[in-house]
């Protein structure tokens, strides 16, 4: 187990490392404030959270964009999917990812990590790291669907997830 968690860590590390080393080696410029508001279900909230998203980088040609994204759930009953999730009653979930957006148009292929947070009183918490693959399509209305396979590590288990977004782009879009 030991082993695994920090093979887990050093991914989680090489992963960061490349995306910074993407950023800027593409002639990455600050982004011009775009972000997304948007509710998912499943994925990193592994129940259901709303989230906050900011686009960090963009590079000149707009076919990479970094992103870092938090977010906010709570859970008020006891929760069991499929026999293989369980989150106890009155559970806050707080999902925390950073994610490279690939793609030139409106489609988007999405590769990050992160962890989600999961407490009930804020003084015990349990880490969940998570990782994310997916693929996110912004209409010219600002309307924001994204679909994602999120790997969860929980509990010495590796569980399949899925989450499914829906939200509203604001700032400036081309």
């Amino acid at each position: 187990m030991l082993n695994r968690m920090k093979t887990l860590n050093k991914l989680f590390l090489l992963f960061i490392l490349l995306n910074s080393n993407l950023a800027f080696a593409q002639d990455e410029r600050p982004a011009t404030g775009t972000n997304n508001w948007f509710v998912e279900l499943g994925g990193s909230g592994l129940f259901y959270s709303l989230n906050y998203e900011k686009y960090l980088f963009k590079n000149r040609q707009e076919n990479l964009t970094l992103t870092a994204r938090v977010g906010a759930g709570f859970n008020p009953i006891d929760y069991t999917f499929l026999n293989t999730l369980y989150l106890e009653k009155n559970t806050f979930m707080v999902p925390f990812t950073s994610s490279l957006l690939i793609g030139e148009q409106k489609d988007k292929l999405e590769v990050g990590a992160g962890f989600t947070m999961l407490t009930k009183d804020f003084r015990e918490q349990e880490i969940v790291p998570t990782l994310v693959l997916g693929l996110r399509v912004i209409e010219s209305n600002r309307i924001c669907f994204r679909i994602s396979y999120v790997p969860l590590f929980r509990k010495e288990e590796y569980l399949h997830w899925l989450g499914v977004s829906l939200g509203m782009n604001f700032g400036k879009i081309r």
